[in-house]
Formats: C-alpha cells, structure tokens, sequence
C-alpha cells in the first residue's frame, strides 16, 4: 500500500480537531469568547472534518489513494447538514435555531476542503 497522499490536509485535519477541542474546552469552562466562536466556529469545522474522516475511509476500502471526493459529494454532505440542523432539528428541539450563517459556514467549510484537496 502506498503512502497517503496530501498532507497539507490532513494537516488541516489536526488543526480543525484541535480548534474543536479549545471551543468545547472553552464551553465547559464556561468561559465568555466571541459569539463567533461559539456559534460559527464549530460550523466551519464540522465538513472538513466529516469529509475527510469520509475520504480516509473511501481510501480504506478502495486501497486507492488517488481518490477524492467530488464537488457533488461534498455539495451533497453541505446540503444534508444544512437540512438536518437548520431545517428538521429546529423544528423538533428547541436547542437548534435555523441560521442562514450556519449553512455559509457549512458551504465555506466544504469549498476549503475540496480547493484543499486539489492541491497536493
């Protein structure tokens, strides 16, 4: 097997995961940051880091590392997040509040993921 290709995203990856942990390290301590951070952080995190988790795992299973996900399948990955958490769960719990940013996040998370992965 072959040595996994583009490390500039899997950089992104650790960086993403360690920029998850601060907030909800920061939620816990129930310490006062920016509104940015505790409502858009986390949603600009949240696709490159389920698309790539998604990327590892078609790697996996196809032993092909040259793969990549298209622009329709993370189109489809924005699309189901933005219906489920600021269509359905708003609707059902009073937790979630529908935000058209929130689908911006989401959308801009999954451009820097597939320009990422374009670029070795």
């Amino acid at each position: 097997m072959q040595r996994r290709p583009l490390k500039s995203l899997h950089i992104v990856f650790v960086i993403c995961l360690i920029l998850y942990a601060i907030v909800q390290l920061l939620k816990f301590k129930e310490y006062q940051a920016n509104s940015f951070i505790y409502n858009y952080l986390n949603d600009l995190l949240v696709i490159p880091i389920v698309a790539f988790i998604c990327l590892n795992a078609v790697w996996f299973l196809k032993r092909d590392y040259s793969i990549r996900l298209s622009f329709m399948s993370l189109l489809s990955l924005v699309a189901l997040y933005a219906i489920y958490f600021e269509v359905y769960l708003p609707s059902y719990h009073e937790r979630y509040t529908a935000d058209f940013w929130d689908v911006f996040c989401y959308t801009i998370g999954g451009l820097v993921f597939y320009l990422l992965q374009k670029f070795p």
